[in-house]
C-alpha cells in the first residue's frame, strides 16, 4: 500500500486529506463524496477557500460508526444474494 501523500508542507495540516486522497483510499469517486456530504452520511470536512479536506481521525471514526453488528439469518427469510 502507497504512504498517502501530504496535502501540504505546512506541518499544521498534517493529518488531513484531500477530498482526492480520501476518494482513492475508500475507492469512491469525489462527486460520491459530495453527495454523501449533502446527504449527511459522509465523513465531516472543513473547507479551506475552495479545498476541501478530511481529517484523517474523524473520517476513521465515520467508518466505525458504519460497522453494523451481523444477524443471524431468520428461518425461510431470503437470502440477500438470491434477488
Amino acid at each position: 500500500m502507497e504512504a498517502p501523500e501530504r496535502t501540504s508542507s505546512s506541518p499544521i495540516l498534517d493529518g488531513y486529506l484531500t477530498k482526492k486522497q480520501l476518494a482513492q483510499q475508500i475507492e469512491r469517486t469525489e462527486r460520491t463524496l459530495d453527495r454523501m456530504f449533502l446527504n449527511g452520511e459522509g465523513p465531516p470536512r472543513t473547507k479551506i477557500g475552495r479545498t476541501t479536506l478530511y481529517r484523517r481521525e474523524a473520517v476513521l471514526a465515520w467508518v466505525r460508526r458504519q460497522e453494523k453488528p451481523s444477524r443471524p439469518l431468520r428461518r425461510g427469510a431470503a437470502r440477500p444474494d438470491s434477488y
